[in-house]
């Protein structure tokens, strides 16, 4: 089964060739073998429209086309455009009437069926090609939401990722010839919804071939006449022209049973699930050993047994969580956790004192088995303990009397953001997001970390109200004077010398010079610089990171308290 729709072979059969136009022409008949093999691939075609194609699928009840109404069917014509409408009569022994009328009014084959792709015209008001609509039952039966970057309805699978279900596809069919439009769904997707409604696809389909120009009519001509239970068409050619114009109907290979015995495996699952093995600290009997993460290798406070608790911590190295912080649309990276949308929850992580990020092996058993295989290929064994933090937290069941500035600093900033001054920009939950500790020593991860500290604290502030608040003070800001400059002449102004001035703005500044040296077109010589002192001076871009997070935490608080916002401290 094809996985995905041949466009190629839709264009091919939508516009003439380059070389061999005089066979193409006479050759519609063709374009029904791509209808056939369309409906058995994993992406079908519900709708297209390009100069020699026309396909238009709707349903219709199961019942009603089975068997099928050959002659129904084929005096049966639905416009692109017919949709539901406001209807008003009069006569026929009835007098005035207003009512509601559904599309699909033509034949009794498709009473009560729907339409899934709706082209409106706005007319005197739409420039342009019409846009497409989709029928709203279908994509909110499917859990869909338009993504108009991906121009698709789509859903997020499994793995959190973001899967194309039903896709609107624009092309050319070549440089200075017309366009193609089609509409296309996932076969799955389509099965399920046909099973659950009590409906068929019903294809409309017109594939006319002539050359423009040359083309007088198709008077007296050989005609074919095709009629298969679920495919019936007729058609003919003459000279250097074809047409084909029927029906086709697909029905969904889905029983209902299915999806119910799919539904009691999602939630009472009958497969054993597969689990990673881990090198772990086996806290209960103070030794390293290597074992699965399955419930029945495990055992917890309450159970009396010499497995290991689940509470037992696995080491890994820090780039694994390179994954996550490069993906914050899909990752969500708290200072404990860490979630992947609507696939997994690691309920806690951290990072001891030798750099490693550690999770409880019970945690990693609640991850589906692709995720439990990611983080076992960045498993080593433990080189020091868990971090205070967890301990205190997990272990000990306290609060953390780490001192830890980045998060106060999110705190205060969180603060700021409900009741924004007016010398306050309120940062997005993306900047509150962005900002973390780097997790390696890389010197790109150091750089954009520090770049993420500056967007989060140092554009926060809004020049033009602070030097409305300095005018109030008595002084007049230059013209080149940026927030933290403005900042400093505040604090002169409220009585601090200018030496506590500068000193107080000192880690700001240097946050914000070091962003523009690393991130910016700066030299390679002075980013090398700035790394190499990072590094002598606290060993580690790590260990520099945070210690310039807990002076700007010093720095933010005195700036706090100048500006009038008070002390924000929890």
């Amino acid at each position: 089964m094809a996985r995905r729709l041949n466009l190629a072979a839709l264009k091919a059969i939508s516009q003439a060739p380059a070389t061999g136009e005089t066979e193409w022409l006479i050759a519609a008949e063709d374009s029904v073998a791509f209808l056939r093999e369309n409906a058995q691939s994993e992406e079908m075609v519900i709708y297209a429209s390009a100069p020699a194609t026309l396909v238009h699928a709707v349903l219709a009840p199961l019942k009603q086309v089975t068997p099928a109404d050959q002659k129904d069917l084929m005096h049966a014509f639905v416009q692109t455009d017919e949709s539901w409408a406001i209807q008003k009569s009069y006569g026929g022994g009835e007098g005035h009437r207003v009512y509601l009328e559904a599309p699909l009014r033509a034949g009794k084959s498709l009473a009560g069926g729907e339409k899934l792709v709706f082209r409106r015209s706005f007319d005197g008001v739409q420039k342009g090609e019409s846009p497409i609509e989709l029928s709203q039952k279908l994509v909110h039966a499917l859990g869909l939401h338009y993504v108009s970057e991906r121009n698709a309805y789509c859903r997020l699978d499994d793995r959190g990722d973001i899967e194309d279900v039903i896709r609107v596809i624009r092309t050319d069919l070549g440089p200075g010839r017309e366009s193609l439009t089609a509409v296309t769904i996932l076969a799955k997707d389509l099965a399920t919804y046909l099973t659950l409604a009590e409906m068929a696809l019903v294809y409309f389909f017109d594939f006319t071939r002539f050359k423009s120009g040359s083309f007088n009519g198709w008077g007296d001509h050989p005609r074919i006449d095709r009629k298969a239970p679920d495919l019936f068409y007729h058609g003919g050619s003459i000279g250097n022209a074809s047409y084909v114009n029927g029906r086709m109907i697909v029905r969904s290979t889905i029983p209902l049973q299915q999806l119910v015995d799919e539904w009691k495996e999602e939630t009472h699952p009958t497969k054993k699930k597969e689990y990673a093995t881990f090198k772990i600290f086996d806290r209960k009997n103070n030794v390293e050993v290597e074992t699965s993460c399955a419930p029945e290798f495990l055992s917890n406070y309450f159970q009396k047994s010499d497995l290991p608790w689940e509470i037992s911590p696995a080491f890994f190295r820090p780039d694994v969580l390179h994954r996550f912080k490069a993906d914050p649309e899909k990752y969500s990276l708290d200072d404990r956790s860490i979630s992947c949308r609507n696939a997994w929850y690691l309920k806690s992580y951290d990072i001891n004192e030798a750099g490693q990020v550690h999770a409880y092996v019970g945690d990693l058993a609640r991850l589906p088995i692709e995720e439990q295989r990611y983080w076992q290929s960045f498993n080593e064994w433990p080189k020091g303990t868990i971090s205070k933090r967890a301990h205190e937290n997990d272990i000990l069941g306290e609060f953390s009397s780490e001192y830890d500035p980045l998060h106060l600093l999110k705190y205060k900033v969180g603060k700021l953001n409900a009741a924004p001054p007016d010398w306050w920009q309120p940062r997005s939950e993306a900047h509150m997001d962005a900002a973390r500790y780097p997790a390696t020593d890389s010197t790109l991860e150091w750089a954009n970390e520090i770049m993420a500290l500056d967007q989060l604290l140092v554009e926060g502030f809004q020049l033009k109200s602070l030097r409305k608040m300095l005018e109030a003070k008595g002084k007049k800001a230059e013209a080149n004077w940026a927030s933290l400059r403005v900042i400093a002449e505040i604090l002169v102004a409220s009585g601090q010398t200018v030496d506590d001035a500068k000193a107080i703005l000192t880690p700001l500044s240097r946050l914000h010079a070091l962003r523009s040296i690393l991130k910016a077109h700066s030299s390679v010589e002075d980013k090398d610089r700035e790394e190499r002192q990072a590094r002598t001076t606290h060993g580690t871009l790590s260990a520099h990171f945070k210690d310039l997070a807990g002076q700007s935490d010093k720095s933010f608080d005195t700036i706090l308290l100048s500006l009038g916002a008070g002390d924000l401290n929890p």
